[in-house]
């Protein structure tokens, strides 16, 4: 495995986790006083939403050593895929302040890498923090498939409406809409009715090269409503 490619499946595991387990100093216990919003890799550093009150927060704030591992959520449940785990060391820093004008406001909490290692099983793969940063790496496969997820299940609403519009079916016909695949190059389409399941492909005008883009691409194929 080459430099490059450990570190792209690195940040598509950063990306798409099935659970995180975060370690603050020396201490073996992982931090379970609260659940920590996540917004992952973050120019490929883990970052993290946490409350005023929170100890990852406190620890932030004096620049404790943490240590972050998250397990794959790539591919379905029985892939390969889901034997990788990622273990992130550094020192955590505060990034950002939450907004003080509503009721739980919370702060940006990053971890400052110093150290990444790729596990799948009992091997130990080095990652060259260089290469894990590199901004390419940015649209990686596990981006990607957040990105289906998350439209499957927070816009499903607005993918059949999408549907409708796209291939000019009555709306009231569709049962179920999903997004199947999506690449940087374009997206796979799902929807069910009454006549059974239906695939199609819709390729964008140009290949997308960073979220912003492909939120665009999304919503211009779509539905504005999508994120």
């Amino acid at each position: 495995m080459t430099p490059a490619h450990a570190a792209l499946i690195a940040r598509s595991v950063l990306s798409c986790p099935s659970s995180i387990v975060r370690r603050v100093g020396d201490a073996d216990d992982e931090l379970r006083d609260e659940t920590y919003d996540v917004t992952c890799d973050v120019h490929g550093a883990p970052v993290f939403s946490a409350s005023d009150d929170s100890a990852l927060l406190a620890a932030a704030r004096v620049g404790l050593d943490g240590v972050v591992e998250v397990t794959s959520g790539l591919g379905h449940h029985s892939s390969r895929e889901r034997r990788l785990t990622l273990l992130l060391h550094g020192r955590l820093a505060v990034r950002d302040s939450g907004c003080a004008c509503c009721g739980d406001p919370r702060s940006l909490v990053a971890l400052e890498l110093t150290d990444v290692t790729l596990h799948r099983d009992a091997l130990a793969i080095p990652v060259d923090l260089a290469q894990f940063r590199d901004r390419r790496h940015v649209l990686n496969e596990g981006y990607l498939q957040r990105t289906a997820e998350h439209a499957n299940d927070a816009h499903e609403l607005e993918l059949r409406s999408a549907m409708a519009a796209t291939f000019g079916l009555p709306i009231q016909s569709l049962l179920a809409a999903s997004l199947l695949r999506v690449e940087a190059t374009g997206v796979d389409v799902s929807w069910l009715d009454a006549a059974g399941a239906h695939t199609e492909r819709l390729d964008f005008l140009r290949t997308v090269s960073s979220p912003q883009e492909l939120g665009a691409a999304l919503r211009s194929h779509l539905h504005a409503g999508i994120c």
